[in-house]
């Protein structure tokens, strides 16, 4: 019995450790014109101490949970039923196209984006790496929450596959969303030297840690 009260008291005592709650507050399903269905995700971020914090996080968008476990990204997994559904592809972000006029503009411009890194000195490449993790950097004052938006695609496509896992989404079983965020610094940085990781992580008093949000129903019924 004492074990068991111990047991209970350290999984109690742990959950009430974490620093930031991660809950998605709606899903708001519509369709577009193009007969896409649209997702709008409404979730918040909330400081659960008295003290502020720091972390790295870039909430432009959202990736599947696949999708790159160094990506300083909230990731979104999919299920059905109490199944994950463990592929990619099945969501698309918003869908925007650059028309070219002819071959020689298209080719024109794909070098264009090949020069723009192969002719980067080292120390433009560092000041770039530099930049990107500053920008990412979110600050929450004691017990402050902060609200966020993410939009998904759906073609209406049931039938998946990647690589050797298919799956078909069934109309009429329940599916859930639930997200994740996985806060790093030192990993972001693996491609620095390590001069180059303490001086940017200098005075940065940055949390980690990995957060998960609450189940909420996301429609595919027809």
């Amino acid at each position: 019995m004492r074990f068991i009260i111990c047991l209970l008291f350290a999984i109690t005592a742990f959950s009430q450790s974490k620093p930031i709650e991660l809950k998605i507050d709606t899903i708001i399903t519509s369709n577009t014109e193009d007969n896409r269905r649209k997702f709008t995700i409404k979730y918040h971020l909330t400081n659960l101490t008295d003290k502020p914090i720091t972390f790295v996080l870039d909430t432009a968008t959202i990736i599947p949970i696949g999708g790159g476990s160094l990506r300083p990204k909230p990731y979104y997994k999919l299920y059905e039923n109490k199944t994950s559904i463990d592929l990619s592809g099945i969501f698309t972000g918003e869908q925007k196209s650059r028309i070219f006029k002819s071959e020689k503009e298209y080719n024109s411009y794909r070098d264009s984006l090949t020069n723009y890194i192969k002719n980067r000195t080292p120390e433009e490449l560092v000041q770039l790496k530099r930049a990107n993790f500053i920008e990412n950097i979110q600050k929450m004052r004691p017990n402050e929450t902060k609200n966020f938006t993410a939009i998904l695609f759906w073609n209406k496509q049931r039938y998946h596959k990647n690589d050797f896992y298919e799956h078909y989404i069934q109309e009429n079983e329940p599916h859930f969303l639930e997200l994740h965020i996985n806060l790093m610094k030192e990993e972001l940085l693996l491609n620095s030297s390590e001069d180059e990781r303490k001086d940017i992580l200098k005075d940065q008093n940055l949390t980690k840690g990995w957060f998960t949000s609450n189940k909420v129903p996301i429609d595919f019924n027809e």
